[in-house]
């Protein structure tokens, strides 16, 4: 049934505060803080992947806007794109939940 982050409470999750170059991993909840610069916060590979994993990112610190954060796809796709997702909204929160080789990544609703 995969791995996924619950709204009935954190059991699983891992909060990481991330401000440079980051390998996510399943159940990660990202607190992204580029006011040092860009980076890029790079998805599971794709072999490793269950439907309904779950990775979420948090511009921590509103600086998204100014210093966007690159997520690398690592040979999923993300909402059935080839692209890698930029990130460059301040305060934006993106919720990566993987639905299979079909579309890859979706972003859910927070």
């Amino acid at each position: 049934m995969g791995r996924y982050i619950s709204t009935t409470g954190t059991a699983g999750v891992v909060t990481k505060q991330v401000a440079t170059t980051y390998q996510a991993v399943v159940n990660d909840r990202i607190l992204a803080d580029s006011a040092g610069g860009t980076f890029t916060i790079t998805l599971p590979l794709n072999a490793s992947l269950l439907i309904n994993d779950t990775i979420q990112i948090i511009d921590a610190t509103s600086n998204f806007g100014t210093n966007a954060v690159t997520v690398a796809r690592n040979g999923s796709l993300i909402q059935g794109s080839a692209d890698d997702l930029t990130m460059d909204l301040n305060g934006a929160i993106a919720t990566l939940i993987y639905t299979g080789p079909t579309y890859g990544w979706i972003i859910g609703a927070v």
